[in-house]
């Protein structure tokens, strides 16, 4: 624990982490009704109209205003803690489904080693956004389907599509790890493989556990902003209609939450318009992602063991004949070795 705490690496990303969940959890609590909207429109002298949204970023609007008149920094602050969450949750799932399942093929059934390794590593050879946008597609074609049901699945399908490349990673750490001596000991004595399980594989795998579930946040953020770009978010979305009183309407797509793949998949056409708009989020994304890299990056530091100083040979020499060993030749003068 004192050494957790000691790593500065750890240190920084998680006070960035946690100070982002903590503002994202009072704005919605404080702050979300206090806070004074932008203008919907900027007069000057004479009432003359000079700006309307989006606006640019300023003192006051540090990531500008968007398309329908909403501080993107504050909205950035409210998707936060879903998209922390859903990244947490997802990497859980994933972290797992793995667990369980590599402990279960290696110790249970070793015999079909060779047909659950050719199935895991299909999914090796198939981009993980792809089976996840051909799932996201027919989950949402289900009108009826409750909102939450819908993020309780579509989150499931990030563990599985996760969880499953993962089992293969970890049972084929098991099955190097169940090679050495000390378990071929425990085999001879009669160590049952429940007990295996309890005294050695959790042991071992519990440090690289939690490097793995830093790991894999990272890549469900990773994932969440590809699906974004293809407009396929957690949740379901609003859909506004904007009249600029001169062409005709136009539809725009709205994430319901804020969730920060909403927030930027949905804007891609300001890419060629206002591309400050899509800043805001991607900035998130960016911290986020470095901050669990650095957690990830602190519990190596911490986890890994030391290897033992490998003494030089012509100091083990001089050690050798060193007067703190009475027995050694090379300390003894003549007189002594004639006697």
């Amino acid at each position: 624990m004192k050494d957790l705490i000691q790593n500065k690496r750890l240190l920084i990303g998680g006070s960035f982490i946690l100070l982002l969940l903590v503002s994202s959890v009072v704005y919605t609590i404080f702050l979300d009704k206090n806070i004074t909207p932008p203008p919907n429109a900027i007069y000057g002298e004479d009432h003359r109209l000079l700006d309307v949204p989006p606006y640019p970023p300023s003192v006051n609007y540090p990531l500008g205003v968007d398309r329908h008149g909403e501080d993107i920094l504050w909205k950035v602050i409210d998707g936060a803690k879903y998209t922390i969450l859903i990244a947490l949750i997802v990497s859980a799932i994933r972290i797992g489904i793995s667990l369980f399942g590599s402990i279960f093929f290696v110790m249970f059934l070793p015999r079909l080693t060779f047909l659950i390794n050719s199935f895991i590593r299909a999914f090796r050879f198939v981009p993980g956004v792809f089976l996840a946008y051909i799932f996201f597609v027919t989950l949402k074609s289900n009108p009826d389907i409750q909102n939450l049901n819908l993020i309780a699945q579509q989150i499931l399908v990030l563990g599985l599509i996760g969880g499953i490349p993962l089992t293969g990673h970890l049972a084929a750490e098991l099955n190097q790890f169940l090679k050495k001596d000390f378990i071929s000991c425990s085999h001879s004595l009669g160590a049952s493989k429940s007990w295996l399980i309890r005294k050695h594989i959790l042991n071992y795998l519990k440090p690289r556990l939690m490097i793995l579930f830093t790991q894999q946040v990272v890549q469900s953020l990773l994932i969440l902003v590809h699906l974004g770009v293809f407009q396929m978010i957690i949740g379901k979305v609003k859909t506004l209609k904007m009249m600029d009183g001169i062409t005709s309407a136009d539809s725009v797509t709205l994430s319901l939450s804020n969730e920060w793949s909403g927030l930027l998949g949905l804007s891609y056409r300001e890419l060629m318009l206002d591309q400050w708009i899509v800043l805001g989020p991607s900035l998130a994304f960016i911290f986020t992602i470095y901050s669990f890299r650095l957690i990830g990056k602190g519990l190596e530091k911490t986890f890994e063991k030391p290897e033992p100083k490998k003494v030089p040979l012509e100091r083990e020499a001089l050690m050798v004949g060193s007067t703190d060993n009475p027995f050694s030749l090379v300390n003894r003068n003549d007189n002594q070795l004639d006697t």
